[in-house]
């Protein structure tokens, strides 16, 4: 098992818009230019539980925001799901690596019965022989290393993208971590299911290049290594239910022009549901920061008019809506 190494937080950069897929037209990276106050306001999209943290940290940067999760998280509570992360936990110290998809992975399977075996087993074995027995953890970028560390984890524990990657995702992850791979080890990879969609929801599947792009490369890369993978899903992805008011919240800031932040491709696919009826020149009409090259082409699908990708940390969303008028 690979010895810790640091791994300081990343201060990410903004992000450069990746080649564009066979029918898209290029998504330019934001670039910050000097605006005058007030800023522009934005529309925080990230499922309920994460967007009051997000929504606190830009209001102490000046910016104004409202919330409407565009993903819907539940977490598994019935006996299969139970003992499947049991069996999980039983092998904590069989695993090289547990890969955790993003902060809801973190949420869903480190509770503290989790946390308890973690630290049990450093103890039983003693501290020289604990870097082989614990698995490292890996995250695709800094919003699922914060979360680990907000459990209790020590950052020397914790894999993620360097602080200079072009963008935070799977791919930028592999490069980190490639060389603790070897033939035969045994790599769990925590990550959310899709709650089956009703016949509303059918019109407007999801697209290839976005529903577990990254996770599946990174399985391709894992297994030409000669890794074995196992998959646990811990939490399930949905549509939200938005009611009438949420709507009318909806509409009243599209009107008003604030900034959607895109942070899935998936939540993006929910947008046409979530405020069904609009024509081409509302969707022109609205302008989008995404958090990933996928996620921007999600949002050029729906028809989005402005489109501009950045790192996802506060810093390089806030500096990318300073410009966005010119960027």
């Amino acid at each position: 098992m690979p010895q810790p190494a640091g791994n300081a937080p990343a201060q990410a950069s903004a992000m450069g818009a990746a080649a564009p897929a066979a029918g898209h037209l290029p998504i330019p990276s934001c670039r910050a230019v000097p605006r005058p106050a007030p800023l522009p306001r934005l529309i925080l999209t990230r499922p309920e539980a994460q967007n009051a943290a997000w929504a606190a940290q830009f209001a102490a940067l000046g910016i104004d925001c409202i919330a409407l999760p565009l993903i819907h998280i539940q977490f598994p509570d019935d006996a299969a799901s139970a003992q499947r992360r049991q069996a999980a936990l039983d092998k904590l110290g069989q695993w090289t690596a547990i890969m955790h998809v993003s902060p809801n992975a973190v949420q869903g399977f480190w509770d503290a019965q989790a946390m308890q075996r973690w630290h049990q087993l450093g103890t039983d074995t003693g501290t020289d022989a604990r870097a082989n027995n614990l698995p490292r953890l890996w995250a695709p970028g800094p919003g699922t290393a914060q979360a680990l560390q907000a459990q209790g984890f020590a950052p020397e524990w914790i894999d993620q993208p360097a602080a200079d990657a072009g963008q935070f995702d799977s791919e930028a992850l592999w490069q980190q971590v490639q060389t603790q791979i070897h033939p035969g080890a045994q790599v769990l990879i925590l990550r959310g299911s899709r709650v089956a969609a009703g016949p509303a929801t059918q019109a407007t599947p999801p697209q290839p290049q976005d529903e577990g792009h990254g996770r599946d490369w990174l399985a391709r890369q894992l297994q030409q290594r000669g890794a074995q993978l196992h998959l646990l899903p811990v939490y399930r992805r949905g549509p939200p239910a938005w009611d009438a008011q949420q709507r009318d919240m909806a509409l009243g800031a599209a009107a008003a022009r604030r900034v959607w932040l895109l942070s899935s491709s998936e939540g993006v696919q929910h947008l046409p549901l979530l405020l069904p009826g609009q024509d081409a020149t509302f969707w022109r009409g609205q302008s989008a920061i995404a958090t990933h090259p996928r996620i921007a082409q999600a949002a050029q699908r729906i028809g989005f008019g402005q489109i501009r990708t950045t790192a996802p940390t506060v810093q390089d969303i806030a500096l990318c809506l300073q410009g966005f008028g010119a960027c």
